[in-house]
């Protein structure tokens, strides 16, 4: 163990939950299980400290100027890594000191080269309500509120984060009331009691922001939820060594605040997956990773807030109805650039030499975005009271076009900036004119044509004459190294001129890092109006997409109010019609209102006609609406919605240990149990993972249950190929038959994808098959069985109802207990005797079944 081993292991001990990144010059290092860890993660080689195996100590390394990417990947695969850094300059005197700097986690990486960034979400539970708090570092957005265990769940899983704050002793709590997010992989950290405190953190955040109370802000101070706010403030500074002086404020959530879309919705919908055939990829014409990281947020967390709602929409339609306002902002918001991540990196500490001219470049554009949105007074109401001016012409005076990554590079600070600065890079910038003119008065002086002056990193300024003449040398040259074909000298003029050189360099760098930190300290001063400025930025961009692409795709204003009606005509699901290119859409209706009744929609048809993409529409254009955003659809008139629950496609979940049965059986549950008046339910397939009667009785069931709820009536779409489901719409009220139209002239199979107020009588199924490929032999056999098992259905079903509800008993229970018996019993284990008693028994239940006497 040398000492710079022993002092990374007093390092590791300090964060043994970390990898430990060891600065070693330009490399970090890892050491002993760490180095093995990394290796394997990151496929990068395992070395050795040491050539003899009884003193190998396995050792891995990756450049410090790309660290990033490594630290991405580790992140993804669930690590938390701390940076260990030299913080002291090398002198040859001993060992360097190092400290730990900062912790990544999956919460708060903020990669340097990447729009997005980690999320935290903080929970505390007190038994009957959860205290949620969701901060964004990269954007510094915080929001905090307090909710039933139930909506508790369902903001978190919402919001998808990358890491959990947990209050040390409720993990318990957590995996009971958050189930899908704990059984999801998330990474939960536990953090002490202190943490989550609630009337001392209040009193914290008060203490950070400079106001009395939080009440400011709209929260109570003994609201369960600021203790959860100053838990994820907190784990954010201390993780990363600095005061986030960018999150200058609090945002209430309020139950009621938000459509509420929570991970399994927002997966089946394909909601914001990176990628493309997504709502986001269709939304997306952001000019700025702000805006795009704001259009997420957008989609993912609607709106219920009318009024908020319809101002929204008023600048879409100012924005959609100006083509030449829509062009003046779209070409002032691509010269802004992420000005929300940089404010954050550098109150993190992380900041580089861009960050802060990227702060500089879009204030600088801001005056001009101002000025183009005030005569507009739906935009004029967004601009953000606060000016940032001064700043602005300070970081344009003070920072070169071309900043180099790091500052001790040179060439952060502009010419002309600072006189001090310039008077030593211009003795810098004359050093090779000075050189050539002393080496060409050496030669006169000397007598030796072919004598040169040059410089050289390790040995300095010198005087190289080759051996032939170094006899030549006058007594004043000292001899300085000695070469194969040359001997090399110096003398006080030129030592001196080193020297100045050497000064010049170092008086540079210091003068450029003392004018780069008053900057910085500028830059941060103004936290509080840059990000008011960049939630402007991105608001606008967002606003700006949205129109952009209303206005190209015909899109429409939506009406929003309190009733219960889902009345579309025309609706088109706007990603398929993007991936569609030059080919039409079909458009379709929904009609859900008071006045017909009607509530549910059972869907009915063949694969391959639509039926998933008609409930998708529906979905897409509910969230949409409530964005603020105009609607792909002729016209629209939809009763606010509070959720929006979905049951789409088949997968399982290995390793979580769920078929995709139970996949398909928890997320009805999740509906089941939470929706409301106000909810949208999508439910498609249900019941088809699992046997024909099973599946059927569980939709069956689950579409009575949805119906009959006297305190929960949400409108609801279910797709299904259990066509016995179609008698309902006689049996219940409020329930109406809808198929998708197939087309079977001239002899052959045509989907309309359009829908139509009837039952469909069969699934074609086989049809599909035929389209799909599948060989003529298998498509006549399936023929072939299909018409004995329809023909043995209809004899066993028919003419038996439900004598206590008047409705169709889908089949005879009594049967399948029989079957089942038969199926389970082992001749080759029985007796003659029993086999024979068996099939009495058998006999004598059949009959009764069958009423026979």
């Amino acid at each position: 163990m040398t000492p710079m081993l022993e002092q990374y292991v007093e390092w590791k001990d300090a964060y043994p939950d970390c990898l430990l990144f060891f600065r070693m010059g330009d490399f970090y290092e890892m050491f002993f299980d760490d180095a093995e860890i990394a290796s394997s993660v990151l496929d990068i080689a395992l070395t050795s400290r040491s050539k003899e195996n009884e003193y190998k100590i396995p050792m891995a390394g990756v450049p410090y100027h790309s660290v990033d990417s490594y630290l991405g990947r580790l992140i993804s695969a669930g690590y938390r890594v701390a940076i260990c850094e030299q913080i002291t300059e090398p002198d040859g005197k001993g060992l360097l000191e190092r400290e730990v700097t900062r912790v990544v986690t999956p919460g708060t990486w903020l990669p340097e080269n990447s729009d997005d960034g980690g999320k935290i979400a903080a929970c505390l539970f007190d038994g009957k309500s959860t205290a949620v708090a969701l901060l964004e570092p990269a954007g510094g957005a915080l929001r905090a509120g307090t909710f039933s265990n139930e909506g508790g769940a369902a903001v978190m899983s919402a919001f998808m984060p990358d890491e959990i704050l947990l209050r040390r002793g409720q993990r318990e709590l957590f995996e009971k009331n958050c189930p899908g997010l704990a059984s999801r992989g998330v990474i939960v950290t536990e953090c002490e009691k202190g943490y989550f405190a609630v009337e001392q953190g209040a009193a914290w955040l008060c203490r950070k922001w400079g106001i009395a109370s939080l009440s400011a802000m709209g929260l109570d101070d003994r609201d369960l939820a600021a203790g959860a706010a100053a838990a994820a403030v907190k784990y954010l500074e201390e993780t990363q060594f600095s005061n986030a002086d960018n999150i200058s404020s609090l945002t209430p959530m309020l139950p009621k605040e938000n459509l509420v879309l929570d991970q399994s919705t927002q997966v089946n919908l394909e909601l914001a997956d990176k990628g493309q055939a997504t709502l986001f990829w269709v939304l997306n014409r952001c000019r700025t990773p702000m805006g795009r990281r704001a259009l997420k947020e957008w989609i993912t967390s609607p709106l219920q807030d009318l009024d908020e709602i319809s101002r929204r929409q008023d600048m879409i339609e100012t924005l959609a109805g100006d083509g030449r306002l829509r062009a003046g902002l779209a070409e002032l918001l691509s010269r802004c650039r992420d000005m929300g991540k940089s404010l954050s990196r550098l109150t993190l500490k992380m900041g580089l030499p861009y960050d802060v001219q990227s702060v500089g470049v879009t204030l600088g554009v801001v005056p001009e975005i101002v000025s183009l949105v005030s005569d507009y007074p739906a935009l004029a109401r967004i601009v953000p009271q606060c000016d940032t001016s001064e700043l602005a012409a300070l970081l344009r005076a003070a920072v070169a076009d071309n900043v180099p990554r790091f500052v001790r590079d040179g060439g952060v600070i502009r010419s002309g900036f600072d006189a001090e600065l310039d008077e030593w890079r211009d003795k810098a910038a004359h050093s090779s004119e000075w050189l050539a003119r002393f080496e060409e008065s050496e030669r006169e002086r000397t007598g030796i044509k072919n004598l040169k002056a040059g410089v050289n990193k390790v040995f300095g300024y010198y005087i190289e004459i080759p051996k032939a003449s170094a006899s030549k040398a006058p007594m004043d040259y000292v001899r300085k190294q000695t070469l194969v074909g040359a001997e090399r000298f110096i003398t006080e003029e030129l030592k001196r001129f080193e020297h100045d050189m050497f000064r010049a360099e170092g008086e540079i760098l210091a003068i450029e890092e003392r004018i780069y930190a008053r900057l910085v300290g500028e830059v941060l001063g103004h936290s509080s109006e840059i990000q008011l400025t960049a939630n402007f930025i991105s608001a606008l961009d967002v606003l700006l997409s949205l129109a952009a692409v209303a206005s190209e795709r015909g899109y429409t204003r939506p009406t929003l109010d309190m009733s219960k009606d889902f009345i579309v005509k025309n609706a088109r699901h706007p990603v398929i019609e993007v991936t569609l290119g030059k080919n039409p859409f079909t458009p379709n209706d929904f009609n859900f209102s008071a006045e017909n009744g009607r509530r549910i929609a059972l869907i009915t048809g063949p694969n391959m006609a639509g039926k998933s993409t008609y409930l998708r529409t529906a979905a897409l254009i509910a969230i949409m609406a409530h964005m603020g955003s105009f609607v792909p659809a002729e016209s629209a008139k939809i009763g606010l919605i509070d959720r929006v629950f979905t049951r789409i496609g088949a997968r399982d979940e290995l390793a979580r240990g769920q078929s995709t049965f139970m996949v398909e059986m928890v997320e009805t549950a999740n509906i089941l149990r939470h929706a409301t008046d106000r909810s949208l339910v999508i439910l498609d397939e249900v019941g088809r993972g699992t046997s024909t009667y099973d599946g059927l009785s569980i939709a069956w069931s689950v579409v009575e249950f949805l119906q009959g709820q006297e305190h929960a009536q949400p409108r609801v779409l279910f797709a299904t190929h259990y066509h016995e489901l179609t008698q309902l719409a006689d049996l219940l009220p409020g329930i109406v038959n809808l198929s998708m139209g197939v087309d079977e002239s001239a002899g052959r199979i045509v989907f309309l994808h359009k829908i139509i107020e009837a039952p469909s009588d069969r699934s074609y199924g086989i049809e599909v098959a035929r389209l799909a490929g599948v060989p003529s032999a298998v498509l006549r056999r399936s023929q072939e069985l299909l018409a004995q098992f329809e023909e043995k259905a209809e004899a066993r079903n028919e003419n038996v109802k439900n004598s206590s509800q008047n409705q169709l008993t889908l089949f005879d229970v009594r049967q399948e207990a029989i079957l089942e018996e038969l199926a389970a019993c082992d001749p080759n284990n029985m007796t003659p005797l029993a086999a024979l008693e068996l099939v009495m028994r058998l006999r004598g239940e059949s009959r009764k079944v069958l009423g026979f006497k």
